[in-house]
């Protein structure tokens, strides 16, 4: 196995079945040995030790890269900026990147995370030699474009905002590159189509990284398969109805058990807190639905745009944690507390509404029984001292017994109080990365959200403008 110095940062040579880039470390005689110095060697790293070094989170972000190196519309920003990017005066951030560009850096994002295993080196080989075609297209086009800047700054007869294409201007040296390997969109989504396959066949027997990969898959799919399709280019899943099947028990159903089912292919703890945000936003949009589709039938509404720019920046939150990304931060923060306090006070509410409607007739019982012993005590005692003495005693046999009752109680729940703290603890994570459309709500739509235990956003109405109207 020996890396390919020669055309571009994605390609490498693979010696039989084992090959690629490696990072992973060996004991040896005299400390560890990496898989670095053995290539340098001639060695072969063994596929069981690349893979026992491979960080949690990284089969699941082979998914999502996956994904959307086969739909162009995932490979534009998720996010709107304010103000907008200035290619003229600002270098572009991976969010920045036009397409071309974005298909360049997630196939070098795919080659990272499939050095792990090196048994699917042949399949990405093919993906990756479209990429480089495209690389080098966008790369002459970058070099043709820094010409004619030169150029209309040397005689002031070209403005620097015009467009400049590849066949204006090229250089000579990139100009063939360009020519005789043309990049092919259609091979590229072949290419694609073959190394998920080989992706599927490999974990087969591992049914953690399976599901994990799957839930890259899925995750993306529910992030922008919902989507405002230009007139002519709709699709069922583009619908409102696809969002709310999305979104349904169902879908959200294997979503669930591919989370659980990943195990250890995810950061600790991560897929729980996924879990909750997603009900969260399934019990939002549960709410809203009425406000994101036309009365008339199933078309987007007006507010749409708004919902379906926040999930594309929910779905980034959501991979972010799920590959542990130390950007974003897991710890809930004093606004997450609050709204978990206010989920266990509702949840006592509810439990104590339950207690009370399911054993009524004890509470009547045990009330009317002590009102009928005041009553005799009363009556039937003469002078105030007699009566009050009386009360005294029942009310200590009454308050011995509700406290040995409620001592009980307490020895019996504390198991339950701790448990109660640790949902408390979720409840204020998952709120800590929801991301919730940030919609005025009228009076009946915030009860709603309420009784659900959905917390809506706060908004800063001179800097949310999608709030505004």
């Amino acid at each position: 196995m020996s890396v390919n110095d020669e055309g571009s940062q994605f390609s490498f040579t693979v010696s039989g079945d084992e090959g690629g880039e490696a990072a992973a470390a060996m004991p040896g005689e005299g400390g560890w040995v990496t898989a670095a110095m053995m290539l340098r060697e001639g060695g072969r790293v063994p596929a069981a030790l690349l893979r026992a070094e491979q960080p949690a989170g990284a089969v699941f972000a082979l998914g999502w890269v996956m994904a959307e190196l086969f739909d162009p519309r995932r490979r534009v920003s998720a996010t709107v900026r304010q103000p907008p990017f200035d290619p003229e005066t600002q270098l572009p951030l991976v969010q920045d990147l036009a397409a071309d560009p974005k298909l360049v850096f997630l196939a070098a994002e795919l080659a990272e995370y499939l050095h792990w295993f090196p048994d699917l080196g042949r399949p990405l080989r093919l993906v990756t030699a479209q990429a480089n075609k495209k690389k080098a297209a966008v790369t002459a086009e970058n070099l043709a474009t820094a010409e004619a800047a030169d150029e209309a700054q040397a005689d002031d007869t070209v403005h620097l905002d015009d467009t400049v294409h590849l066949d204006d201007t090229v250089p000579a040296g990139a100009a063939p590159v360009a020519a005789s390997a043309p990049f092919s969109e259609t091979a590229f989504l072949a290419a694609v189509t073959g190394l998920n396959q080989a992706i599927l066949d490999a974990f087969a027997d591992d049914p953690e990284r399976l599901s994990a990969y799957q839930l890259g898959l899925s995750l993306s799919d529910l992030v922008w398969l919902p989507n405002i399709a230009a007139p002519g280019h709709e699709s069922p899943a583009g619908r409102p109805s696809g969002l709310f099947g999305l979104f349904a028990r169902p879908h959200l159903a294997i979503v669930h058990t591919l989370l659980s089912g990943a195990g250890s292919q995810l950061p600790s703890g991560a897929a729980t807190v996924v879990s909750r945000s997603l009900d969260n936003w399934a019990d939002w949009i549960d709410v809203n639905s009425a406000r994101l589709k036309s009365p008339g039938g199933d078309e987007w509404s007006a507010e749409a745009e708004v919902v379906l720019r926040a999930l594309r920046v929910q779905g980034w939150v959501w991979r972010s944690v799920l590959i542990a990304d130390p950007q974003v931060a897991v710890q809930p923060g004093m606004g997450a507390w609050v709204q978990a306090g206010s989920s266990i006070a509702r949840a006592a509410r509810m439990t104590s509404e339950v207690i009370l409607r399911r054993f009524w007739p004890v509470v009547v019982i045990g009330l009317a029984a002590l009102g009928g012993l005041l009553y005799l005590v009363i009556s039937n005692l003469s002078g105030a001292s007699q009566v009050w003495a009386s009360l005294v005693t029942v009310a200590a046999v009454v308050g011995s017994g509700s406290w040995g009752l409620s001592s009980a109680v307490s020895q019996a729940f504390d198991g339950v109080g701790y448990e109660i703290w640790n949902a408390a603890k979720l409840d204020a994570s998952a709120w800590n990365i929801t991301w919730l459309p940030a919609l005025t709500a009228t009076r009946s739509e915030r009860a709603k959200l309420d009784r659900r235990g959905v917390a809506m956003p706060q908004l800063r109405k001179s800097l949310d403008v999608s709030s505004v109207g």
